[in-house]
């Protein structure tokens, strides 16, 4: 896994060395140049998702710039790298594509580039089911909260600690969760502010994650016990194999 970089003008470009697209020419031919008032859009067709990173907080009146920072160490290339990684170790998020850091001298701004995933966020998910039999609903989100354990846990032993573990940032294809392996048909996504441990995450960054977790489906008023131990129980097997 090699991420390849390439200084054109004010931009750095940033990709990765095996993916079977001509990043370069389609860059310059500016098929990524989109408004940049929108913090995600979707674009190509609807096949690929484009994020440009804006400040949040009390650091918002900065908008769209960043202070200055050497390309390793800006928002897309974090996230962009850490991805990259996770894609290559055949876990289910978002395959990126491309980033680019726009620089002058004093700050920088930042996009990224990802596939876009055929699926709509757990909190929708669940709301979509409202209305099928009691026992057909519970069946199915114990199967969905199972399958978000593992993949939970996976990210867990991959040493990555995601920056926002919420119920948006879970995605679920609910037309073919029926049908095919729960397992492939749930991603996690939106790695900013995420990061990779160098040895064993420790118990306390899991803890906190799960927590996270825990409070967005408590603030979206979609919480149920029984549901949830199956995410428990699920996550604490996975992680003893």
């Amino acid at each position: 896994m090699k991420i390849i970089t390439k200084k054109i003008n004010n931009t750095v470009i940033f990709y990765d060395k095996d993916i079977e697209i001509n990043i370069e020419d389609l860059f310059l031919s500016k098929v990524f140049k989109t408004n940049e008032n929108t913090n995600v859009e979707w674009i190509n067709n609807n096949t690929w998702v484009k994020k440009h990173y804006f400040r949040k907080g009390m650091m918002r009146f900065m908008s769209d710039n960043y202070l200055y920072k050497p390309l390793y160490e800006t928002r897309s290339y974090k996230e962009f790298s850490l991805l990259n990684y996770l894609y290559h170790e055949n876990f289910q998020t978002c395959r990126p594509i491309m980033g680019w850091v726009d620089y002058n001298s004093l700050s920088y701004k930042a996009n990224l580039i990802t596939e876009s995933i055929p699926a709509v966020t757990f909190d929708k998910f669940l709301l979509s089911i409202n209305d099928l039999p009691s026992h057909s609903q519970a069946a199915l989100k114990h199967k969905v909260y199972h399958s978000i354990g593992l993949l939970v846990s996976k990210m867990h032993m991959l040493g990555v600690n995601h920056g926002d573990l919420n119920m948006t940032n879970i995605l679920v294809n609910e037309e073919r969760i029926n049908h095919d392996n729960t397992n492939k048909n749930i991603w996690i996504i939106d790695f900013d502010k995420s990061m990779k441990a160098n040895l064993i995450m420790s118990k306390e960054s899991k803890n906190l994650n799960i927590k996270r977790f825990k409070r967005s489906i408590l603030k979206k008023k979609l919480f149920d016990q029984e549901s949830f131990s199956h995410f428990l129980d699920a996550y604490e097997a996975h992680s003893r194999d």
